[in-house]
């Protein structure tokens, strides 16, 4: 018996295996509090508990066999197509903003009947895979980077960040962010970095000022709200208006100070039926509410060595797209992470980015895996140089 795990846990969970553990305790407890988070879903009658749980736990075994599967191929070839991939996620997200689904005052949805995706994760995903090919070719030579290089850099860039703020401007930002990391990652100049910043930030404040695509307004107001709450001689929340992301925002921070010392346990969060995005946007404050500020420390530490992992990659990697893609794919992950604590806590604007692998999503779930999939693909490079090298021993 104990053979056959082992024989399963070799074949079935190839790569890194302090990341697969990272890995699987964030998405257990993300079910766990999922199941509370959505008390409020829960009242519609008796079956629906069952049911709802019954499709996290389903979602959550294929993301782990999707991982898994991953982490077995050979990332270079996936790579490959990276291009291609990314021009198909630009004609989606167009799709989608023509034709999609709209929630929440955007059309960001592709509706397949059996599957709902944002386009703009796939996008994400492509562009971080493309930008690391393009770096891993020029690591030895800086002067490789020419006008040309420069341009088609600031091309993938700039039509991913203006198409997906169109509909989903935190995803924009993400995206950006994650590609100033990779930027400093592949050796570009920091001459041309700025650059890049300076015109797809033009970008970006032309889109919100022109009040162009379906979010500028709520940007503007939110970014507002945020000013406001900061820099005016408010006190806290409390003499703002009760209303639209302040309303949240207090619920969030009642959550957190009615829980944090004294914590409620699980599946006794308060907030929960009035906080709109318990199981999403906010579920970091039901963590605090019902777990405590240890649990509370103990996420974003869990995503720090998840970081430190990922990362690491690169240090090891015999090949540079393998540590640039896994270091790309970590920070995007993980930035993600601290944007939704820092929003739930009130340290920067409402964004309606999910927590990964802790929030509920089915579309986060998803590509969040094909990340985590490739990383644990590339942390095998270790492993086979290891093997190669005992080969010609």
């Amino acid at each position: 018996m104990e053979a056959r795990i082992t024989n399963f846990i070799k074949t079935r969970l190839a790569g890194d295996y302090q990341i697969w553990f990272i890995v699987f305790l964030l998405n257990i407890f993300g079910l766990l509090i999922q199941f509370s988070a959505k008390g409020k879903m829960f009242m519609g009658g008796p079956m629906v508990p069952i049911l709802n749980i019954g499709k996290s736990i389903f979602l959550l075994a294929g993301s782990f066999a999707l991982m898994s599967w991953i982490s077995r191929q050979n990332y270079l070839k996936v790579a490959k197509y990276s291009n291609i991939f990314l021009i198909f996620s630009w004609i989606l997200i167009l799709i989608a903003f023509f034709f999609g689904e709209n929630k929440g005052g955007a059309s960001r949805w592709i509706d397949l009947g059996f599957i709902s995706f944002m386009p703009s994760d796939m996008a994400k995903l492509c562009l971080t895979m493309s930008l690391a090919k393009i770096f891993s070719t020029r690591q030895a030579d800086q002067s490789s980077y020419n006008i040309g290089v420069i341009t088609v850099i600031l091309i993938q860039i700039g039509i991913t960040c203006f198409l997906v703020m169109l509909s989903n401007f935190s995803t924009a930002i993400l995206i950006f962010l994650t590609s100033i990391v990779l930027m400093i990652f592949g050796r570009v100049p920091f001459k041309s970095i700025f650059l890049i910043m300076g015109i797809v930030g033009f970008i970006a404040g032309s889109v919100v000022t022109l009040g162009i695509g379906q979010r500028a307004a709520t940007v503007k107001a939110r970014l507002a709200t945020y000013a406001q709450r900061t820099l005016s001689n408010t006190n806290g929340l409390k003499n703002l208006e009760d209303k639209d992301e302040n309303y949240q925002l207090k619920r969030s921070w009642y959550a957190i100070a009615t829980g944090a010392l004294i914590p409620k346990g699980p599946g006794n969060s308060q907030y929960r039926f009035i906080l709109s995005q318990a199981e999403s946007d906010f579920v970091y404050a039901i963590i605090l509410e019902e777990y405590g500020l240890i649990m509370g420390l103990a996420i974003p530490l869990l995503f720090l060595w998840f970081m430190w992992r990922g990362s690491s990659v690169i240090r090891y990697s015999g090949k540079p797209l393998g540590g640039l893609l896994s270091a790309g794919l970590t920070f995007s992950i993980v930035i993600q992470a601290f944007i939704n604590m820092l929003v739930a806590v009130g340290a920067g604007p409402v964004t309606g980015q999910p927590m990964p692998m802790i929030s509920a999503g089915g579309t986060s779930l998803l590509f969040t895996a094909i990340s985590i999939g490739l990383i644990l693909s590339i942390s095998r490079d270790k492993e086979m140089e290891t093997k190669d090298l005992k080969s010609v021993i």
